[in-house]
């Protein structure tokens, strides 16, 4: 990677909040304007399994870890999200902190943030997994900030290259259907 984020976080409007530091040492932070692209949204969907283990919700124990994708995983954690990662520590002993939240049955949101885990520990439950899903989360990040990674849905980007390689322009080759010079137009109009 060539930034090292320290934290991300999804905003309400959908968009992605990030500090990092770039490869000259700067920390900067942003505040995106665009929605964060699907595949970011899918890695933070993917964290959630990990988050409900490590904040001790009810359905951490029933979760099905052999096929971690299932349907029947998104419809048991269907009421929890994962909204922020913090990464913190140095190279040699990283460690996450999450923030989510999770829907009560009153419909309310009870704002909740997991302990520290340290990715190197040889202990935690499901930690290679875990670090994985971190790291898949960060990349996207990563393309949003550098390669601007947005949801396009329903936006057209004229400026944008073909990414089919066709560089053809479609109205290039277009005539004009009918030469305004080579019409008469007469002087008068009769009446």
């Amino acid at each position: 990677m060539e930034l090292k984020i320290k934290k991300a976080k999804l905003t309400k409007s959908g968009s992605v909040e990030a500090t990092y530091i770039d490869k000259d040492g700067n920390e900067i932070t942003i505040k995106g304007n665009h929605r964060a692209h699907p595949d970011l949204r899918g890695c933070l969907q993917a964290l959630v399994p990990f988050f409900a283990m490590l904040t001790e919700q009810k359905e951490a124990d029933v979760i099905n870890w052999s096929d971690i994708e299932s349907e029947e995983n998104k419809d048991l954690l269907k009421q929890i999200s994962v909204t922020a990662v913090t990464k913190g520590g140095d190279e040699s002993s990283p460690f996450i902190v999450m923030s989510g939240k999770r829907i009560l049955m009153t419909r309310k949101v009870l704002n909740l943030c997991s302990p520290g885990v340290d990715l190197g520990d040889e202990a935690l439950d499901h930690g290679e997994e875990f670090d994985m899903a971190i790291q898949a989360f960060l990349y996207e990040v990563e393309q949003y900030i550098l390669d601007r990674k947005y949801d396009t849905d329903g936006v057209l980007d004229f400026n944008e290259a073909d990414t089919s390689g066709n560089t053809d322009d479609p109205f290039g080759a277009a005539d004009a259907t009918a030469n305004i010079d080579a019409v008469a137009i007469p002087d008068e109009i009769p009446a």
